[in-house]
Formats: structure tokens, sequence, C-alpha cells
């Protein structure tokens, strides 16, 4: 399900349209990780990742409906952990090639969501 992201999400018009809170919320919780990773190693890049991520709220709470905001937040968390895992595993593993991999699906992932945004 994580894993699925955008794709799934833009297969048919109809359902973008009534979805499109869950592409924005795993965008959020794929820069939150990104952020916070960036404030670890002490990276000058956080501030940026910092404006993404609230770009991404924005589009998320707009396109939001009020009762799924539960359902939305777990899935933006479910998000964070998955690309936090990743970072935490390209910038700590042990294994160079499991590094490297993992290094290349975040990477993926995060342009993935900035080629939503018209300043990409």
């Amino acid at each position: 399900m994580i894993l699925a992201g955008v794709a799934w999400t833009w297969t048919s018009p109809a359902f973008a349209l009534d979805h499109v809170h869950y592409v924005f919320a795993e965008c959020v919780g794929r820069f939150s990780a990104e952020m916070e990773h960036a404030w670890l190693l002490s990276d000058p890049e956080a501030d940026a990742l910092q404006v993404r991520r609230s770009t991404f709220i924005a589009l998320m709470e707009a396109s939001m409906p009020t009762q799924k905001a539960r359902e939305v937040l777990a899935y933006r968390l479910d998000n964070k952990i998955a690309h936090a895992s990743l970072l935490t595993i390209a910038s700590f593993g042990r294994d160079p090639d499991h590094a490297q991999r993992a290094r290349e699906k975040a990477r993926f992932y995060r342009v993935s969501c900035e080629q939503l945004l018209l300043d990409s």
C-alpha cells in the first residue's frame, strides 16, 4: 500500500479527484522524514524541505474531507515512517548495495512528489 504511491492514485480521473488528499498526505509524510533527516545531519537543505512540506500540508488540508482527517493522518504517518526507514538505511546502512537501493528509492519518491508542484 505505501509503495504504490502516486501511480495508483492517478489511474482514473474520478478516483484521483476523490483521493488526491492521499497523494498530498503521502508527500507530507515523505517530506517530514526528509526534513527531520536533514536536521539530524545538519544539512542546509532542511529549510527548503520544510517549505516543501508546508506546501504539501496546505494542499492536503485544502483537498481533504473533514471526515477523513484521522485516516489521512494515519496514512501520512505510515509514509513518514517508511521514508524515514529508507533514509536511515541509505545513510547508516552497513550493506553498501542495500544502502544504495534505499537511497535511490527515497530519491524516486521525493522526485515523484516534487513533480506534482509547478515550481519543480
